[in-house]
């Protein structure tokens, strides 16, 4: 079971360049209405320390969720019909918005399915680990091990995620059908498919990498502009407040700003790249359930 993944991000690219408004258009709109809503949201004033700051604080953060949760399914929409060719504007992004209650709910019910799953998972992981480490003498094997298990985790995470991948898709198709429907029917699409989708989203490494590097450029930059680099300390304090001060420039409003802005070009492609290529893996696994299910022998009567 395969997808040709070469043939199906050419349409992707093929099907972007014919989109009106361009596809960086429609990135940058996603970029503003999520990264900048979010850094408004920053600059909102909080009041004076103390429970309320905390209590609003949570209220902004989960709110800001909800939102970008909203907007990231119309982007869905706009990648599944710019593949099928069915020429969809920027307005599209705002699309989920008439549907916004099903896609919360959905998107909750995957979060509670991927929590189960995710804690049987790790105490699947952790148990025998947890058992090796303490069993373990050696600080430089136990140090490997705890790391080998975070990885693992993630792994498990990762694919786990895979199996709702489909999902909003086929809420998209099929808003009618409630919100249960779309996460069991993304389950049963994906079966023996997520090693495929896994390849697919691993073959956009390449630009994220090109953001990661240029986001760390910036970052060097400041820390070496506030004397942090090369480090110099003596002893355990010394190197716990040059962490310190490095995370207070790091998480500084200019370098986090500059950061983010430096990465926008290539964020820009990979965006609509990697979201219309998704909306091609769908629509293929469409065409080869629909295939096999013809395959398949009819009963005989009774």
């Amino acid at each position: 079971m395969e997808i040709d993944r070469k043939e199906l991000k050419r349409q992707a690219r093929e099907r972007m360049a014919l989109t009106d408004p361009k596809f960086w258009v429609v990135a940058l709109a996603y970029l503003a209405m999520t990264t900048g809503v979010s850094w408004l949201v920053s600059l909102i004033p909080l009041p004076s320390p103390g429970s309320t700051v905390s209590t609003m604080d949570i209220f902004l953060q989960l709110l800001l969720i909800l939102y970008t949760t909203v907007v990231q399914f119309g982007l869905c929409l706009w990648a599944l019909w710019t593949y099928r060719q069915l020429n969809p504007g920027a307005g599209s992004l705002m699309q989920g918005f008439s549907v916004a209650g099903r896609v919360l709910l959905m998107e909750l019910g995957i979060f509670i399915r991927t929590l189960g799953w995710y804690f049987l998972v790790s105490m699947m992981f952790t148990l025998p680990f947890t058992v090796i480490i303490l069993s373990v003498g050696d600080y430089y094997t136990a140090w490997f091990a705890w790391f080998l298990l975070a990885v693992c985790l993630l792994a498990a995470l990762y694919a786990i995620s895979l199996r709702y991948a489909l999902a909003p898709y086929l809420l998209a198709d099929h808003p009618d059908d409630g919100v249960s429907r779309p996460i069991f029917r993304s389950v049963e699409l994906m079966r023996g498919w997520k090693w495929e989708l896994f390849k697919l989203d691993f073959s956009f490494i390449g630009y994220e990498i090109i953001n990661y590097l240029l986001s760390a450029a910036v970052l060097l930059f400041f820390l070496s502009r506030a004397g942090l680099l090369p480090p110099s300390f003596n002893d355990g304090n010394q190197a716990l407040e040059w962490v310190q001060a490095c995370r207070a420039v790091i998480y500084s409003v200019q370098a986090s700003i500059l950061s983010t802005l430096v990465t926008v070009p290539v964020s820009l492609w990979l965006i609509p790249y990697r979201s219309v290529s998704r909306a091609g893996f769908y629509d293929a696994r469409l065409q080869a359930a629909s295939q096999e299910r013809r395959q398949m022998p009819e009963m005989p009567p009774l």
